[in-house]
């Protein structure tokens, strides 16, 4: 059994008993993922993914709440051709993710988060031309990122969130493993869109 298959089990132990806890709010999320890896000279976000998980959350104020998700997420690069180039290149990064955030009810129909995530990447595969390319740099099997989104209700039990993430960590080395200041390499960018389902029945 692969080492990220016993994360995956540890991260939804942990989510499992969060779920025990009193007073809290669960359900599932899904929806659409726009990334791109800044540090490859494309522009993006260029490359669509699903995201696609569940949520618990506790109120510890009237307004203040702690969320954690456990999600799959499909992250990447992707280059599509061109009137200037028939070059194509598809970086594809799936993850399973378990972020950690602080949500602010700034309005009966309005939410801020912010948060950390901490990912495991459970697969990868880098693409040129159609072809499997071999890079000298491996990637990092943990992504570490910073989280910033907001909310907004659309019926009692359905929200839908706009959230943007960076890795804090570089995922992967640039070519030759040259840095600059604060750019130690490639970083994963995502700006998501999805919808969150609260269960009902399951509020205690």
């Amino acid at each position: 059994m692969k080492r990220s298959t016993y994360l995956i089990i540890f991260l939804f132990s942990i989510f499992t008993i969060s779920a025990t806890a009193q007073k809290f709010n669960g359900g599932v999320l899904g929806g659409l993922a726009a990334a791109e890896v800044s540090g490859d000279r494309l522009e993006g976000p260029n490359k669509a993914g699903i995201y696609a998980g569940f949520f618990v959350n506790r109120y510890f104020s009237d307004r203040s709440s702690i969320q954690m998700e456990l999600e799959f997420i499909q992250k990447g690069s992707r280059k599509n051709p061109d009137t200037n180039s028939y070059d194509t290149y598809l970086l594809r990064l799936n993850y399973v993710e378990m972020p950690i955030h602080y949500k602010y009810d700034f309005h009966e129909k309005g939410t801020l988060e912010v948060g950390l995530a901490l990912g495991f990447l459970v697969h990868d595969k880098e693409l040129a031309d159609g072809y499997d390319w071999v890079s000298a740099n491996e990637f990092q099997r943990i992504d570490f990122s910073f989280n910033i989104g907001a909310y907004f209700r659309i019926i009692e039990n359905l929200l839908i969130n706009v959230r943007y993430s960076n890795s804090i960590l570089a995922i992967r080395p640039h070519i030759g493993s040259t840095t600059y200041r604060w750019n130690r390499g490639q970083y994963n960018e995502v700006l998501s869109f999805t919808l969150h389902y609260i269960i009902p029945g399951l509020s205690r």
